[in-house]
């Protein structure tokens, strides 16, 4: 019989007052460096998933969102390495956003890179944790057909279809997927 991992606690409120403050910290070694103004920006625990960090906008009605989200439960199984890796590898991303604008580089191209860089912080994109004990989001499935089969979509997929972004064909059938009748979510 085999036990179940333990859940990981997530960051405690000091241990988030302390992320904060390193945020800010690169932030203002930022401004120093560049010459720059900083603009609003959100930091938040709230990021769940694979994913220790990050860097988001959002722009609704002419109005621009700036967040950096932090995953609680992975900061805190590992929360040294967060601390010196992801806190400037976010921060980078939001400063390369007000330098030069998200659209016009690469996420980690050259301009990141150099902000890393003028951080000292290591320019490293990926991590590979060991992510036992850690929540995981859970997607639900929905039910699919077209002419060949059924198809089994998450949760993302099927919202793009019903916000109309977005249409999926059969790979063998090529007919476009629709929602099977009498669906309801399934996890």
């Amino acid at each position: 019989m085999s036990q179940a991992t333990p859940l990981i606690p997530p960051l405690s409120k000091e241990q988030q007052q302390q992320v904060i403050a390193q945020t800010r910290h690169y932030i203002d070694q930022a401004v120093a460096l560049y010459g720059i103004k900083d603009k609003p920006l959100d930091i938040v625990f709230n990021l769940r998933g694979r994913t220790s960090g990050m860097y988001r906008v959002s722009h609704q009605l002419g109005h621009y969102t700036r967040e950096i989200r932090y995953n609680p439960y992975i900061f805190s199984k590992y929360y040294d390495d967060n601390f010196n890796t992801t806190v400037p590898h976010e921060v980078a991303h939001y400063i390369s956003d007000i330098i030069y604008g998200l659209r016009n580089i690469k996420p980690h191209g050259n301009e990141w890179k150099q902000i890393m860089l003028d951080f000292n912080a290591d320019a490293t994109v990926t991590t590979d944790y060991d992510l036992s004990g850690i929540p995981q989001k859970k997607l639900s499935s929905f039910t699919y057909q077209c002419s060949c089969r059924e198809h089994q979509l998450s949760s993302i997929r099927h919202n793009k279809i019903n916000r109309k972004r977005f249409k999926y064909y059969c790979n063998f059938c090529k007919k476009p997927l629709q929602l099977k009748t009498g669906q309801s979510a399934l996890s």
